[in-house]
């Protein structure tokens, strides 16, 4: 099955705009909710914000966004999480941003990029051999063929697949992909719009769900990382990074709480979701930051490490 056509397809989807998404309020003031976002490159040009990583909900939420590090200056989507209020916010220099020191406020937030805002997903997933979370933009889904209902031969085109599934409207969204063996037969079907075709033999596949779906289908993730040599898929609840200690920035030590390091590290916001963790080297240090409302600490020699792949 000799599909060529595709690779052009695959080269112009690379390069799709992101989903539309509404455009964030100006501040958190009466949210009690968690918001998904967009923040176009005006609105951090300008307005204040009071503290690091945690912010007063007065504060302008574009501009913090990009303070946290979840945004380029240039903007972009993001989820914004309601936060109980602080004694004291601490402002600081981060990302071309200069916040301010308050004192007691009654509530705040954090802000952080979606689980796979940074990845627009694959044309198709052939030669994956990994679950992936990634972004169906609107334009991903207009055209390509699809063989299969539910399990799809991996060179079909994996946008167009998600909405036949069910994981995401026509209007596009954030799938979790997961390879599956290759199939003796693939029925297809009609269902949300979308036609897919049968299909005989094909060698792999990959199945299509709403992130969170995913979530809920794995284990929990472990406290920490210790004695573990092979990566992990896992699901982090809200309250699994809501207390621990975290050492390092994008690499951590072993004993770091995983979830609040996948939060730390802005591959899930603060409400939780999956990950997948991958074992490091040891390094000689490891630097502390504030990011996405958690700060890390600093440490010398760590024999184990861990990081996260998108």
């Amino acid at each position: 099955m000799l599909r060529i056509f595709q690779i052009v397809g695959a080269l112009l989807l690379l390069a799709a705009p992101a989903a539309a998404q509404a455009p964030c309020p100006a501040n958190f003031q009466g949210q009690s909710a968690p918001v998904t976002c967009s923040c176009a490159t005006e609105a951090a040009l300008s307005g204040s914000v009071w503290g690091s990583g945690t912010y007063t909900t007065d504060s302008r939420i574009c501009r913090a966004a990009v303070h946290s590090g979840a945004i380029p200056a240039t903007g972009g989507v993001v989820v914004v999480t309601p936060a109980p209020g602080l004694p004291a916010y601490a402002g600081s220099a981060a990302n071309g941003i200069t916040t301010s020191n308050y004192g007691p406020w009654s509530a705040s937030f954090t802000v952080a990029a979606p689980a796979a805002a940074a990845a627009a997903c694959p044309a198709t997933f052939q030669n994956q051999a990994a679950p992936l979370t990634c972004t169906c933009t609107t334009e991903a889904a207009l055209s390509g063929t699809v063989w299969g209902t539910g399990v799809y031969t991996a060179d079909s085109r994996v946008c167009r697949a998600a909405i036949h599934a069910g994981a995401i409207p026509a209007t596009g969204g954030v799938v979790a992909v997961t390879p599956a063996p290759g199939q003796q037969a693939y029925a297809g079907s009609a269902a949300n719009g979308i036609t897919t075709s049968n299909y005989g033999p094909w060698s792999a596949s990959f199945t299509v769900a709403a992130a969170g779906a995913l979530a809920a289908d794995l284990d929990a993730c472990p406290a920490n990382f210790e004695g573990r040599t092979a990566p992990v898929s896992c699901a982090c609840a809200p309250e699994a990074a809501m207390s621990g200690s975290v050492w390092g920035t994008g690499i951590y030590t072993t004993d770091s709480r995983v979830c609040r390091a996948a939060v730390h590290a802005g591959v899930i916001p603060a409400t939780g979701g999956a990950v997948n963790i991958v074992p490091a080297p040891g390094q000689n240090a490891y630097a502390g930051s504030a990011a996405n409302g958690i700060t890390t600490s600093n440490y010398g020699p760590w024999g184990a490490s861990f990081t996260f792949r998108r």
